[in-house]
């Protein structure tokens, strides 16, 4: 089984996504940064790479926020990791575009299968988070 991690990266309310170049597997749709694991590689390793390696992007995990399992000729387990940015510029090294949205606004994207999940988890959240409560 492959092991891919991605980052849910937050600043300011808003959540930083980005769109895979047009001549990639899975071109110009939106997705969480990330990337496969490499051999003998922890999940935190390979985010922490990752993100260096595709945004030039310096980043702390701070937790778990799901993993799930999506198949493609095979099964593949994605971990999306919360994390927050310590250091760098961002730079698009692999992507075709970068924004930092509100969860709300995520809906307006079309985003990687596999990502999909995790964005309906997100907003489930925040319309939760910003009900009145009574």
């Amino acid at each position: 089984m492959l092991g891919v991690t991605a980052a849910v990266i937050m600043k300011n309310e808003n959540v930083l996504i980005c769109q895979r170049a047009k001549d990639d597997d899975a071109g110009l749709f939106w997705e969480f940064p990330g990337g496969k694991m490499e051999e003998g590689e922890t999940p935190e390793e390979c985010i922490i790479r990752e993100i260096k390696e595709e945004l030039d992007l310096d980043i702390r995990v701070t937790g778990i926020l799901a993993e799930t399992d999506y198949y493609y000729n095979k099964r593949v387990h994605f971990t999306f990791f919360q994390a927050e940015i310590t250091g760098g510029d961002m730079k698009l090294l692999v992507h075709d575009d970068a924004k930092w949205v509100p969860i709300e606004a995520l809906k307006d994207y079309e985003f990687f299968p596999a990502d999909q999940p995790v964005v309906d988890m997100l907003m489930r959240n925040h319309k939760k988070e910003g009900a009145v409560k009574h």
